[in-house]
């Protein structure tokens, strides 16, 4: 069964519809008519079957049938900081990440980003991304979103770090890797990960992450690309606190809280 994503405000009113990009797929693309079944997410651990009840103009009105609660998202609640690098390397980051059960992105500028886009071009950016997502979303099953945080100064990202473990993978680290760390148990549950750019992170700014408490790490002895890196790390973050290496998990003990903060951060 076909999966759309709903806003909420969509969902929630007497006679649900969809509009925009999602009906234009069901009406243009896949020509579904009145009768045809639909799966809806709205952003919630909710999966919702639906029936088209009528098309009015650019909106696609339906019938809830049935609807559940499907929890798919990880237990460790992985933020990755993306520096801002060329288009089709961040946007393959957060269709993959997004795959990967990434919880959150939260793009910054640093001193080796090549890109430093105007406020309107950003904006522009900023919605294709989060459709990036969306479309992410619906392939891999995920009824909740990852945020899209919009992009500050690197510094002003380390300001903003409230997380329990915070990582900075660093080509001049050696000695420490992730395996040193693997016996640790997060309360909360919640990690992030700072990659670096394409020129990789200045001494200052590795300097700067050290004060705020992020740990430096080494992927290994070969250079990374970012792309590489951020979805390397992410892999074995989930591996070793998430869902990808087993059932019980060493991470936290029951499903992380929907909502967020303007962090990213878990609320109860």
């Amino acid at each position: 069964m076909r999966r759309f994503y709903i806003p909420p405000d969509q969902l929630q009113v007497p006679d649900p519809f969809l509009q925009g990009d999602e009906a234009k797929h069901i009406l243009q693309i896949l020509r579904m008519k009145k009768g045809d079944r639909l799966l809806l997410f709205d952003n919630s651990h909710q999966e919702y079957q639906a029936v088209i009840v009528s098309v009015s103009g650019d909106r696609v009105y339906f019938e809830i049938s049935d609807r559940q609660v499907t929890m798919r998202e990880s237990p460790l609640q992985v933020t990755l900081g993306l520096p801002i690098i060329r288009p089709q390397h961040f946007e393959w980051i957060l269709q993959k990440g997004t795959e990967l059960g990434v919880y959150a992105f939260f793009p910054f500028y640093s001193a080796h980003s090549r890109l430093n886009f105007e406020k309107a071009d950003l904006e522009s950016r900023m919605k294709r991304w989060k459709k990036i997502i969306v479309e992410a979303a619906k392939q891999c099953q995920r009824n909740v979103l990852p945020e899209l945080f919009p992009a500050v100064p690197f510094t002003g990202l380390l300001e903003e770090s409230r997380q329990t473990l915070k990582l900075i993978p660093y080509e001049e680290e050696s000695s420490r890797t992730l395996k040193e760390l693997e016996q640790q148990s997060f309360s909360s549950g919640t990690a992030l990960a700072l990659i670096g750019p394409e020129g990789g992170f200045h001494k200052k700014e590795v300097g700067q992450a050290r004060e705020k408490g992020f740990v430096p790490i080494s992927l290994g002895p070969r250079i990374l690309r970012s792309e590489t890196a951020a979805l390397a790390l992410v892999c074995l973050l989930q591996f070793l606190w998430g869902d990808m290496g087993s059932v019980n998990n060493r991470s936290p003990k029951d499903h992380p809280a929907q909502g967020r903060d303007s962090r990213g951060e878990a609320t109860a």
